[in-house]
């Protein structure tokens, strides 16, 4: 490999995956950090190409449980019950799932956007001799599914990237009192925000709820827009 990227003045950085799967023979991959992907995964994903037309469009159904950290019996059983209302075998889709649930996890973690993983797919797809038509079909359904899971799959990589260092903010809500006596029986009349942030904690969440008065509020909202220059 390092012959032929010599004799074409190239460096690996400077090749597309496609390049390199032609110069390496095996099926680079974008989502992979322009790395193989594992021997499997095209057959897996190959088995995509003989679902039914109606299968293929009703893909998110099948994927969406499947897609966490880890399959649980909840989600072997939504996949016999979509294999049931399809009237297939669940041997023909698990391997299309654990592919898609690879190939999404990994693009997301590396914020792949939807072209280069439609790249991906062909890739994979083509190196098991799939027909152009079928191809476009599985690429279609499944480049359909991975633009609703990315956003989902990629914001739950980050956090659990944060989450090891410390809280990590999840949600905040808000909202404005009016202040107008205390027991000490004077008048106070101020307005006063009740902001409640939401976090997560390693595998824990919660909530904490501070009150803010005006000069503050003013040098946290300074501070944000500062932040997101």
């Amino acid at each position: 490999m390092t012959r032929t990227l010599e004799d074409r003045g190239a460096g690996v950085d400077g090749l597309s995956a496609a390049e390199l799967s032609d110069l390496t023979g095996a099926t680079v991959l974008d989502c992979l950090g322009k790395q193989p992907g594992p021997p499997e995964l095209a057959g897996d994903l190959a088995h995509a190409l003989a679902l039914p037309d109606a299968v293929r469009a009703d893909l998110w159904r099948a994927l969406e449980p499947n897609l966490g950290v880890i399959n649980t019996e909840r989600t072997a059983g939504l996949v016999q019950a979509f294999c049931d209302r399809h009237g297939i075998d669940p041997r023909g889709l698990t391997p299309v799932i654990g592919a898609c649930r690879f190939l999404f996890q990994r693009g997301a973690e590396r914020n792949t956007p939807p072209p280069r993983l439609e790249d991906d797919l062909r890739r994979l797809l083509v190196a098991k001799g799939g027909e152009a038509a079928a191809i476009d079909a599985v690429v279609a359904a499944i480049l359909a599914c991975y633009e609703e899971a990315a956003p989902k799959l990629r914001l739950k990589a980050i956090y659990e990237a944060l989450t090891d260092h410390g809280r990590v903010i999840t949600d905040v809500k808000w909202r404005v009192d009016n202040v107008s006596h205390a027991n000490t029986g004077e008048s106070i009349n101020v307005p006063v925000t009740l902001l409640t942030l939401r976090y997560r904690e390693g595998d824990q969440s919660g909530q904490m709820t501070v009150q803010v008065l005006p000069d503050e509020l003013k040098k946290l909202l300074h501070a944000c827009q500062e932040a997101l220059r």
